[in-house]
């Protein structure tokens, strides 16, 4: 599965790379959770709680991008 991946297949940078993106998606869904929780209590509308998810979603693919980038190289 990790066959033709940047930096000819560097299998410690891959891992470092897996590793650290498992950790983003630990932070990413605990911060879903704390946006459903706060709510669910009633302290975010509907609408305030989407743009809490939209930008928990948008800087977990920009910190993906980053690990990417200084983990594997390239585009």
């Amino acid at each position: 599965m990790r066959r033709n991946l940047p930096n000819g297949g560097d299998d410690d940078a891959h891992t470092a790379y897996f590793r650290a993106v498992e950790a983003a998606d630990r932070r990413v869904d605990a911060a879903l959770a704390r946006v459903r929780r706060l709510e669910d209590a009633g302290q975010y509308t509907p609408a305030e709680a989407v743009a809490e998810r939209i930008a928990a979603l948008e800087a977990h693919l920009n910190e993906v991008r980053r690990l990417r980038l200084e983990l594997l190289g390239g585009d």
